[in-house]
């Protein structure tokens, strides 16, 4: 095998390897990325339930406020009662006394009922509080391990591109050019061998000509199917590969 073809081998792992490590970087980012909205949806969770409970409590606020209006009016008709002189002013008093008496009743039950509510209101806040706290501590982590294994996969990246510089100054411009162009327009694969007089890039069979201009390695040759630059390895005619 020649040593263009070879570079251009080369170059195609070392391109494959960056275009894996830079999807991995990207998708390292991700994570984090993902990690934050959770945290921002639970934020505003805590924050409509957070409001629901502030109303609630104004409710509650509301209704005992009612409650010592009617205490107050029970306390009014009972000083009334010791002012009466018939029998008649007395019964009408006690029969209002009565009914806000019931009334008192019926609204210190409603109010503690919501005070139940409340109370389990108030501890669903406290519960999501703590889950928020849970999720921004487990961010952190992830954030470290991220920057991490960014940081490594940055080193491996520059010592992959000093590698590809490398390789592609061993070949020639026209070559170059034509493997770049490939790269982008095939899914990154530019170079392909065959193998039992069939391109591995289309598995298209190649020419009788084709196959001798691989076994002369003078120029480069390309797929007439598929494009693809075409090789055969050392000491092979196209049967089988390494």
């Amino acid at each position: 095998m020649n040593e263009r073809i070879e570079a251009l081998r080369r170059l195609q792992s070392i391109d494959t390897k960056l275009k894996r490590l830079e999807g991995d970087k990207l998708y390292r980012g991700y994570d984090v990325q993902k990690k934050q909205s959770q945290i921002q949806q639970k934020k505003a969770e805590l924050s409509k339930i957070s409001e629901e409970t502030k109303t609630f409590q104004r409710n509650i606020n509301s209704k005992e406020l009612d409650l010592k209006s009617i205490e107050t009016e029970i306390n009014k008709f009972r000083q009334q009662m010791n002012q009466v002189k018939t029998n008649k002013e007395y019964s009408a008093l006690k029969t209002e006394i009565g009914g806000k008496e019931a009334d008192k009743s019926v609204l210190e039950d409603e109010i503690l009922r919501m005070m139940t509510t409340y109370e389990e209101m108030q501890q669903r806040h406290k519960s999501f509080e703590k889950v928020i706290a849970q999720e921004e501590s487990q961010l952190k982590e992830v954030q470290k391990q991220v920057e991490t294994d960014v940081q490594a996969m940055e080193t491996e990246i520059a010592e992959l591109k000093e590698k590809r510089s490398n390789y592609a100054s061993r070949v020639d411009q026209d070559a170059l050019q034509h493997y770049n162009r490939l790269v982008s327009h095939k899914d990154a694969v530019a170079i392909v061998s065959v193998i039992n007089q069939v391109c591995q890039g289309c598995f298209m069979s190649v020419t009788a000509q084709t196959l001798n201009q691989l076994m002369s390695g003078k120029d480069i040759t390309f797929c007439h199917s598929c494009g693809r630059i075409l090789y055969l390895e050392d000491g092979s005619e196209g049967s089988t590969e390494d």
